[in-house]
């Protein structure tokens, strides 16, 4: 076979090699579906993606909306390219559904305002999944949550003087905590809040996190004129967008 008619074959292979591939590779990085499901403390809204991953800076996750007390919150996708042929849906008073924008989409949610009082995010499986959790504003006991990994409640008081304690387990943005207290349907109202710095914490000789934790600990002056039942709470947000990072809660009765 003469040279010339070898390349001539060899760039007709590669075409039909990037014929056959162009499909997978073009494929949308696109939402599928949204579930949701509910506990005491928070509504989780699930969307599934496929075609490619929640990874890499152009497929960055953030929350344009942070509060949803107002009865409205919203967590982005951004990357081009991104679609979804999820429909809406809805449950328990809450409602989802995931909208166009330029560059990414939206996942939209609403419910009665005062519902709810923090929002937070993870991508998780095999970063094909978006995990949206809504945290109720609610004074239940079984929505309590002594330690979540990243702070621990280790004493707290209701009363006339209402205070707590507690452990800063990882690192926070400038290891502060803030801690609140709130009533029933509040949602970001609450009655009162303290920043609380923790001290005495150690780090890993690599800075990979705590050999020691760090303490925290202060009172949350309220004044009430008949007893309330409130959610004692200590939570961080997320530099970046002001989105939930992490949060401690457990309900007291205030008195006057």
């Amino acid at each position: 076979m003469r040279p010339r008619a070898r390349v001539a074959l060899a760039v007709a292979g590669l075409g039909a090699a990037a014929g056959v591939l162009a499909p997978a590779a073009s494929a949308a990085l696109t939402a599928q579906s949204v579930t949701m499901r509910g506990t005491a403390a928070t509504e989780r809204v699930v969307v599934v993606f496929t075609g490619g991953r929640l990874t890499g800076l152009e497929r960055q996750v953030d929350t344009p909306d942070p509060a949803p007390g107002d009865g409205r919150a919203a967590v982005r996708v951004n990357g081009r390219g991104i679609t979804s042929v999820a429909p809406a849906a809805a449950r328990a008073g809450v409602r989802v559904r995931i909208g166009r924008r330029a560059g990414g989409i939206v996942v939209l949610v609403t419910a009665a305002p005062g519902d709810f009082k923090f929002i937070s995010y993870n991508v998780s499986g095999r970063r094909d999944r978006l995990v949206i959790d809504l945290w109720r504003a609610t004074t239940a006991p079984a929505a309590a949550i002594l330690d979540d990994g990243c702070l621990r409640l280790t004493a707290w008081r209701g009363g006339d003087r209402p205070a707590v304690r507690g452990l800063e387990l990882t690192p926070l943005f400038e290891h502060t905590a803030v801690a609140s207290l709130r009533a029933e349907g509040a949602g970001r109202s609450a009655l009162a809040l303290n920043a609380l710095t923790a001290t005495g914490f150690r780090f890993r000789p690599d800075f990979s996190g705590y050999l020691r934790p760090g303490r925290f600990a202060g009172p949350i002056p309220v004044t009430v004129t008949a007893p309330l039942r409130v959610m004692l709470e200590a939570w961080s947000a997320s530099a970046k967008d002001g989105s939930l990072e992490c949060l401690v809660q457990t309900p007291v009765v205030l008195s006057p």
